[in-house]
């Protein structure tokens, strides 16, 4: 029997059909936003192993070449579905190192290996410095909306002999907004980087975020680390993003503290990873 390893999970393909993707119907279930719903399948055919891919968008890879049709899969091959990495080994391995059945999931715990390119420098994370905070203050624009609207209307629209809303109405509404944008920034940020692989603007400028070590997603508790790190650079007023030329993995400050690192998307997926 052949096994699948994605990172430190290994999941048995005894079944007669494996399918990994995003879909929560998925034998392999992979939250990652360059893998499809329906990404590939490993087939049983005739007593031998093969991988297919589902019409995937960002591609499957075996040992670096694009599979464009179903090709066999032996022990020690390297399999990619987009960003991810993954290997194909032999199933004696102990019971408790292994993992199967429908939905299973190896997003959680940096179990899966990305593959990134060069880290990005100084004028790449200024660019999406800035791309961010102007996402950012347009998008608080809805969850402030009903505090802007009631403000809006009380000082242009009233009459003047008409009593404005009550202070008591005005707190609540103030309070219930703030709510609705901490969440907001919550998902902008916190969320981005621990699932998506980063915030809007560094999808933009096609940007990942990983742990610098495992080059893993780094997940909520990494995410909530490196928000706060993030607000020392802020109160340096900026100066801990200039350290990012002086280093060769091109880490700011924030990214010390955190323990990761921003790196280009790969450019080629079927390409190994960058060394640097």
């Amino acid at each position: 029997m052949l096994c699948l390893r994605l990172g430190e999970v290994t999941y048995a393909l005894d079944a007669d059909k494996v399918v990994i993707g995003r879909s929560r119907s998925c034998d392999i279930r992979l939250r990652e936003d360059t893998v499809s719903r329906l990404h590939a399948a490993f087939v049983w055919q005739e007593g031998n192993l093969v991988i297919e891919d589902l019409g995937s968008s960002n591609g499957t890879y075996l040992n670096g070449s694009r599979v464009l049709e179903p090709q066999k899969v032996v022990t020690g091959d390297v399999v990619r579905f987009g960003e991810l990495r993954g290997t194909v080994e032999r199933g004696d391995l102990p019971t408790a190192e292994r993992s199967s059945g429908p939905g299973s999931d190896t997003h959680d715990g940096g179990a899966v290996r990305l593959v990134p390119g060069d880290p990005a420098g100084l004028g790449w994370r200024l660019l999406t410095a800035v791309a961010d905070a102007v996402l950012f203050a347009a998008g608080s624009a809805v969850p402030l909306a009903p505090l802007l609207l009631t403000v809006l209307v009380e000082r242009y629209f009233l009459a003047p002999d008409t009593l404005p809303p009550s202070l008591q109405m005005k707190s609540m509404l103030t309070g219930g907004c703030g709510v609705l944008w901490l969440v907001y920034g919550f998902l902008y940020f916190v969320h981005g980087w621990a699932r998506r692989g980063g915030s809007p603007g560094m999808k933009l400028f096609r940007l990942r975020l990983l742990d610098w070590r495992h080059r893993a997603p780094i997940g909520y508790s990494r995410a909530l680390l490196r928000l706060a790190a993030g607000m020392v650079t802020i109160l340096t007023l900026g100066l801990g993003f200039f350290v990012v030329p002086f280093r060769r993995d091109r880490k700011a400050l924030h990214d010390l503290l955190a323990g990761t690192i921003v790196a280009h998307r790969a450019t080629s997926l079927g390409q190994p990873p960058s060394s640097a």
